[in-house]
């Protein structure tokens, strides 16, 4: 549905049929430009939705626009989750990494779709 490479500034973005990758450093300049068609995309996902979905987060640095973004993304994907369709996301964070585990924990507690925190030993 969207792929988008990994650069310096912005994350892989994998959206496919039940699974989504977000992979990556995210500090693009203008993080809307960026993110605006990955929401677009997610609103499409949610249109037609699959059985279950597989949700991948790695980031090793988001800025605040990007934040804000990525809780937009996840709120979308939300509706679609409480409307009875399957979701899970895997937010892997480098074991060093508090502010990735924080952010990854603020995410857990606004956002309804199960959220696992992966500390992983890079």
């Amino acid at each position: 549905m969207l792929q988008i490479p990994e650069t310096k500034t912005t994350p892989l973005v994998d959206i496919q049929k039940g699974k989504i990758i977000f992979k990556g450093r995210s500090i693009p300049e203008d993080s809307a430009d960026f993110y605006n068609p990955v929401l677009e995309a997610c609103r499409k996902y949610i249109e037609t939705p699959v059985k279950h979905t597989d949700i991948l987060i790695q980031l090793d640095y988001v800025n605040s626009g990007s934040k804000k973004l990525l809780t937009n993304l996840l709120t979308i994907l939300e509706k679609s989750y409480l409307q009875g369709n399957s979701f899970s996301i895997n937010w892997n964070y480098d074991e060093d990494d508090e502010a990735m585990h924080d952010l990854g924990n603020d995410l857990k507690s606004i956002i309804k779709i199960p959220l696992n925190l992966i500390s992983i030993d890079e």
